[in-house]
């Protein structure tokens, strides 16, 4: 995963904006710069992608999987608790 496949992930979950996870969607479409990559997402099956609809303007629309939350926690300190993935320890 290059750093910028990282951010799409990171920018999906809503990391930034509150909690990491209160969101899981991401927009793009042919011609994005950021389309190639969410492709490569979901052949590496960190992403999944669903048609688009008019909200999203008719662009597909992108989910972080379960397997994709895990690759964004590599390196991290943070476990997986109590099934948030990205939530913060608790002690």
């Amino acid at each position: 995963m290059t750093p910028k496949q990282r951010d799409i992930m990171k920018h999906a979950l809503g990391a930034g904006r509150g909690a990491p996870g209160w969101r899981n969607h991401f927009v793009t479409g042919p011609g994005s710069g950021d389309y190639d990559d969410c492709e490569a997402l979901v052949a590496a099956g960190l992403m999944t992608k669903r048609s688009g609809g008019p909200l999203s303007g008719g662009d597909p629309v992108y989910r972080v999987t379960d397997a994709g939350m895990d690759a964004l926690l590599v390196g991290r300190k943070t476990p997986n608790v109590g099934g948030n993935r990205l939530a913060p320890t608790q002690e």
